[in-house]
């Protein structure tokens, strides 16, 4: 008998657009008093250049910044998934991108020796605003390892030059890789 492998086709939404919302921080993350939130503010921030630059040129994708989003009437008690509808209908889009940073510390030390290494972490979850159904979910959780430490990470290591990375670094991999996998980005 032989190998045979099943390919499923999925059905994939049709889009008129997508909106990028600005990153997000979660109050899990901030912890108590708000412990924190300059290097998950940085994080954010960057998250949200690194956004911009690999779907910018990207018809179908608008990218609202968190000016636009302060300056956008809403009405509060329909909450966030309201937000997105109202973005979703200003802009001829029908689903947005909401991305959350959880942790992004920078590394403690230089490329060739560590204390603490870099280490983020970030979910995507693209909302087909409408019916409020999830499209399409990613998540980036690492910390760099040594190499010593995980055999494993070998392909890792050679591309990253076997140094230690900085957190930018580390980010801009993980948002390029994540956003490469999404299937309605791709179209």
């Amino acid at each position: 008998m032989g190998d045979q492998t099943e390919e499923k086709a999925v059905t994939l939404q049709p889009l008129t657009g997508i909106v990028v919302m600005p990153t997000v921080i979660t109050k899990e993350a901030l912890g108590a008093m708000g412990k924190g939130s300059s290097a998950l503010d940085m994080g954010a921030g960057f998250i949200d250049g690194v956004i911009a630059s690999e779907l910018g040129k990207n018809d179908k994708v608008h990218i609202v910044t968190e000016r636009q989003l302060d300056a956008l009437p809403t009405d509060a008690a329909g909450g966030r998934l309201a937000q997105m509808k109202a973005l979703g209908a200003k802009l001829d889009s029908n689903a947005v991108l909401d991305i959350t940073v959880t942790r992004f510390h920078e590394r403690d030390g230089s490329d060739l020796s560590v204390n603490s290494p870099a280490s983020a972490a970030f979910q995507m979850v693209l909302t087909h605003v409408d019916s409020g159904m999830v499209l399409w979910a990613a998540s980036f959780d690492e910390t760099q390892e040594a190499l010593s430490s995980n055999l494993l990470s070998l392909g890792k290591a050679r591309n990253r030059g076997f140094k230690w990375i900085t957190v930018e670094e580390l980010v801009s991999q993980g948002v390029k890789e994540r956003l490469a996998d999404c299937p309605y980005l791709q179209q």
